[in-house]
């Protein structure tokens, strides 16, 4: 059973805040995600690994997530202790007027390459518990003043973020598992989305069995090879959309075979038509 311990909105939606819980959690209660903004995750208790792309992540009480939108992730758990969690979602534009060229306070977010440096140890981020006690302190004081305390309460969480993987990013203390194998073909599937992506081709361009890799690709990403690519390409669909790109354009560019199959994927990855997401 999920519970939500605090949730509330600024700016529209623009950024989200929830801290919840899990009673004796389990797998199927968590899908895939690929969410249309920026994600953080703090895990405050609980044993979870968790899959961000190619990456497993092994948690530990205290450790903090980054997530792109670009990355598809998920959660699977290790045990079925209770599991509690604070979530932030937001959106590039939430942060747009603390940007600037002297300090590019998304940089990281924007230059990261999916499925890397997605964990940072509790070692290196225990005080920022400070900053989400702060934020629902904030907001459940009712003062004026609230929702202007909690937005420059994340901006200095953001800074003090940026801070820690400046200094601690060509360390092995931020990385999770992988196979250099997968990393090479994830890669590849990035670069190549409106391309063929059999698991033919694949067999013939890398020289591995494919059923073999079929196999190898599920173990280490958690996905089908034929899922991911499917949600990769809806990511770079979304991105065309958002640059005003028709939706049958769209379709041609991110490799999907007729607009019937792009649309059905589309609108069940998304949860919308491409038409409406546009």
């Amino acid at each position: 059973m999920n519970e939500k311990l605090l949730s509330f909105q600024l700016k529209n939606g623009a950024f989200s805040y929830m801290h919840s819980i899990t009673q004796s959690p389990h797998d199927e209660q968590h899908r895939s995600y690929m969410l249309d903004c920026y994600e953080i995750y703090y895990l405050i208790s609980g044993s979870v690994n968790y899959q961000v792309e190619d990456q497993t992540y092994s948690l530990s009480p205290g450790d903090l997530l980054i997530i792109t939108n670009k990355e598809i992730h998920r959660p699977y758990f290790t045990s079925d202790s209770s599991y509690e969690r604070i979530l932030i979602f937001f959106t590039p534009e939430f942060c747009q007027h603390y940007h600037n060229e002297s300090y590019p306070i998304l940089h990281y977010f924007e230059r990261k390459k999916p499925g890397s440096f997605n964990r940072i140890p509790s070692k290196l981020v225990e005080q920022l518990g400070g900053y989400f006690t702060d934020m629902e302190e904030h907001h459940y004081s009712n003062q004026p003043a609230n929702q202007v305390l909690i937005e420059l309460t994340f901006i200095r969480l953001l800074i003090h973020l940026n801070d820690i993987i400046a200094t601690h990013l060509h360390t092995s203390q931020l990385e999770g598992e992988y196979n250099a194998k997968i990393e090479h073909i994830v890669t590849y599937i990035h670069n190549n989305l409106y391309h063929e992506l059999s698991l033919r081709h694949i067999e013939d361009t890398f020289f591995i069995n494919r059923y073999y890799f079929s196999h190898l690709f599920k173990k280490v990403t958690g996905y089908s090879f034929k899922q991911y690519v499917i949600h990769k390409r809806i990511a770079k669909a979304m991105e065309l959309l958002k640059l005003s790109v028709p939706p049958t354009e769209v379709c041609k560019m991110t490799g999907f075979e007729d607009y019937s199959n792009f649309y059905k994927a589309f609108k069940r990855v998304t949860g919308v038509s491409p038409a409406r997401y546009s």
